[in-house]
């Protein structure tokens, strides 16, 4: 590396650092004025085997939430089961907060190219062991429970 490359590498990585701060992992932009409706339905996160049901009326069913990673992304802990959910507006972000056997996991908010994503960081950030929920069907699933119990 030459010294004009040497003299512009500290600006460039604060720059970097600067610019990460405002987006969340993996580049994604936090998303803004997310409502309830966007957030009910089945989300799932093939890679960390999870799989997250939020219902409108606040109820949610949860399975393989990891709470513990290895360095690998191996999952050495998890919760699941029924309980809740709601959206935390703290400050200028939101997050989804899931509650199941009295622990309450938080899930940030993102956007990629307009599609709503959940995100969760296990454990600390910077081993950047996370999860990528999206959502499995455009078709709401309240509505489809009230579809197939008037087909029946």
């Amino acid at each position: 590396m030459n010294s004009r490359a040497w003299k512009w590498a500290p600006v460039s990585a604060s720059l970097a650092l600067s610019v990460s701060g405002c987006v969340g992992w993996g580049g994604y932009p936090h998303a803004k004025n997310v409502h309830e409706s966007q957030l009910t339905g089945t989300w799932r996160a093939q890679e960390c085997h999870t799989t997250l049901t939020l219902h409108s009326d606040g109820s949610a069913s949860a399975t393989g939430i990891p709470t513990e990673m290895e360095l690998d992304g191996e999952v050495t802990q998890k919760v699941g089961g029924d309980g809740t959910w709601e959206i935390d507006e703290s400050g200028d972000t939101q997050q989804l907060d899931v509650t199941t056997e009295d622990q309450v996991t938080s899930f940030d908010l993102y956007r990629d190219k307009g599609h709503l994503l959940v995100g969760l960081t296990v454990g600390d950030p910077d081993d950047a062991n996370w999860c990528v929920l999206t959502r499995q069907s455009a078709t709401h699933p309240d509505r489809q429970e009230r579809a197939d119990a008037q087909a029946s």
